[in-house]
C-alpha cells in the first residue's frame, strides 16, 4: 500500500534521514520505533508532504506522491495524527472534528463520517459541545485521532500517540488502534513505547540516527537482544 524507497530528508540543509526504506501492506499495523532524534517524526512528515525529501521516492497505492502538497496527500487517502495533539482549544469537540473533514465535499458524507467517529469514540459524541481545551490529555488524543479519521482515510499515520499520557490512558489509546485495525484502517505507528507498539504491530522497523538498522516480524524484534537491551531495558 505504501512504499518508501531510499528517502533522504532534513531541515535547513541539515540531513536527518539517510536512504530510509520501508513498506506497509494493506491491513497491517507497522511500527516505526527508535530513540528521540532518530528521525521518526521526520519520516512521517516527509510521507505526509509536510517536508520535501532530498532524494528517494514514495508511492501510495502505486502512485508517486513524493513532492506532492500535504492537502493532496490527504486527498489520496493518507492522514497524520501529529505529535503533541494540537487541538483547537477554543473550538468545540464537534468543530474540531469537522475541521478534519475539509477535503470531504458532500455534507451528507461529512455527517456519515462524523457518526462513524462517534461510534468509535462515544465520549466524543457525549461531549461534542464542550470546548476541546477543557479535555484531559487522553481525551484530546482521542479527539485528534477522530479528527484525522474524518476524511475516512484508508491509511493512518500516528506520531507518538501515548506521549505524556498516564499509563492507564496509554492502554486505552492502544486499544483504540486495535479497533481501527479491525475496521480496516492500515496503520503506520511511530511510538517511543517500543514494547506496546511492537505488541500490536505485525511488523516493525528500528530507526537509529536517520537510518533503518533492523526490520522484520514484530515478535522477532521483541525477542531481539539488541532491541531488548536498547529499548526494553532487559
Amino acid at each position: 500500500m505504501l512504499e518508501v524507497d531510499k528517502i533522504s530528508a532534513g531541515y535547513g540543509g541539515i540531513q536527518i534521514l539517510w536512504d530510509v526504506s520501508l513498506n506497509v501492506q494493506q491491513g497491517e499495523i507497522v511500527a516505526l520505533v527508535g530513540a528521540n532524534g532518530a528521525g521518526k517524526t521526520t519520516t512521517l512528515k516527509t510521507i505526509a508532504g509536510l517536508l520535501r525529501q532530498m532524494g528517494g521516492s514514495i508511492t501510495f497505492e502505486s502512485q508517486h506522491i513524493e513532492g506532492m502538497a500535504a492537502h493532496r496527500v490527504i486527498s489520496q487517502g493518507i492522514a497524520l495524527v501529529p505529535e503533541g495533539r494540537r487541538v483547537f482549544p477554543y473550538m468545540t469537540v464537534r468543530e474540531n472534528l469537522e475541521m478534519g473533514a475539509y477535503t470531504v465535499k458532500k455534507k451528507e458524507k461529512v455527517q456519515e463520517n462524523l457518526e462513524w467517529v462517534f461510534s468509535l469514540f462515544p465520549k466524543l459524541k457525549e461531549r461534542q459541545s464542550q470546548l476541546a481545551g477543557t479535555f484531559s490529555g487522553g481525551e484530546q488524543q482521542m479527539l485528534v485521532i477522530g479528527r484525522a479519521l474524518m476524511s475516512r482515510p484508508p491509511f493512518l499515520m500516528l506520531d507518538e500517540p501515548s506521549l505524556g499520557l498516564q499509563p492507564t490512558i496509554v492502554g486505552t489509546v492502544f486499544e483504540s488502534l486495535k479497533v481501527l485495525h479491525k475496521e480496516g484502517v492500515t496503520i503506520l505507528l511511530v511510538e517511543q513505547n517500543v514494547r506496546k507498539s511492537l505488541e500490536i504491530a505485525q511488523r516493525g522497523y528500528v530507526l537509529e540516527h536517520g537510518r533503518i538498522v533492523l526490520s522484520g516480524d514484530s515478535k522477532k524484534l521483541l525477542a531481539n537482544e539488541e532491541v531488548k537491551k536498547a529499548y526494553l531495558g532487559i
